[in-house]
């Protein structure tokens, strides 16, 4: 398996990272000091990314486990997002099945815990950012520039989600 800073590439004003297929996530590996207790199948991308504004990270559950604590945090809320598999999410008193599709966010001071009580891997990503910051939202902050499509010969279909077409009944 390549290093984990070996799926990093940056470009003039872009950063990304390469995390594979979800198969192999349970590859990755948090341990000490960057986590109180050894981790695996959890990756950090704050700084493969340079994201200053938030923390992501990409984990996955395998079947049968828990997260063994329950936690909050101080400041940050969280975004959670299934991508892959069924389970079930603490938040406060309410306990949620989740599965592929769902999200929810959690306050800071909400305790929260999740499980994986089937048959096959939990894959989610977490996102985490300071509960006071504010954001624009939507398309509010976007500007249409003028700047070539490479994969684009001509600028016929303008369409942002390719050729317009009627559907009819």
């Amino acid at each position: 398996m390549r290093e984990v800073t070996d799926r990093a590439h940056h470009g003039p004003g872009f950063d990304c990272f390469e995390a594979g297929p979800l198969d192999n996530w349970s590859r990755f590996r948090l341990s000490p000091p960057e986590s109180p207790l050894p981790v695996r199948g959890k990756c950090f991308l704050k700084k493969y990314l340079n994201s200053a504004g938030l923390e992501l990270s990409i984990n996955v559950l395998p079947p049968g486990a828990a997260m063994p604590f329950v936690h909050r945090h101080r400041e940050n809320d969280e975004i959670y997002f299934i991508l892959k598999g069924t389970g079930q999410f603490q938040v406060g008193e309410k306990v949620l099945d989740v599965s592929e599709g769902f999200f929810i966010r959690v306050s800071p001071e909400v305790p929260r815990v999740w499980r994986n009580h089937s048959e096959e891997p939990l894959y989610y990503q977490v996102i985490q950012y300071h509960s006071e910051s504010r954001i624009t939202g939507g398309i509010s902050d976007g500007e249409k520039v003028e700047h070539p499509i490479a994969w684009k010969e001509s600028p016929e279909n303008e369409s942002a989600h390719g050729p317009e077409t009627t559907i009819t009944e």
